[in-house]
């Protein structure tokens, strides 16, 4: 029998950095370390982000399955970081994840919405693009570890 799944969707707050470093180490994303995201959340209102937590339990480690990390400047609304646990994935998480930091960047008064995301990365680029983003440019060596070039993703909010 299914059990169906709850998501219960909360402000990312300092707390949330230890499962943040489990979730991204699982998920292939760099850790930033402790010390920024205390800065970020602490200090400079412009950055925000929101968890998401699943419940039946097999599908939970720790207080986290899914975040997200943006920052709005002015009109524009940056995701700088999405993550969701691999056994979390494809059940609405992400969406869920992105439609609040659009809601937000509303909130804020952001017009448009921009990303980075590796030119290797399909799965993602796929889900960007479901979200109606298109490519509007790229970054030469953006990204380390290992170095790769980025696709600029822009939308309407």
């Amino acid at each position: 029998m299914n059990v169906p799944l709850r998501t219960y969707l909360s402000r990312l707050t300092v707390d949330d950095i230890p499962g943040l470093e489990v979730l991204e180490r699982e998920s292939g994303l760099n850790f930033w370390g402790e010390d920024h995201y205390r800065r970020f959340l602490e200090e400079f209102p412009e950055y925000f982000g929101c968890k998401v937590t699943v419940l039946p339990a097999q599908c939970r480690q720790g207080p986290l399955s899914g975040f997200f990390f943006a920052r709005s400047i002015y009109e524009h609304l940056e995701i700088l970081k999405i993550g969701v646990l691999p056994r979390c994935q494809n059940q609405g998480i992400g969406t869920q994840l992105m439609e609040a930091a659009y809601a937000e960047g509303i909130r804020r008064g952001c017009l448009r919405c921009f990303l980075e995301v590796r030119k290797s990365n399909d799965t993602a680029i796929r889900f960007y693009r479901g979200q109606k983003f298109k490519i509007t440019g790229s970054r030469e060596k953006y990204y380390t570890d290992p170095v790769e070039d980025a696709w600029i993703m822009e939308r309407a909010l």
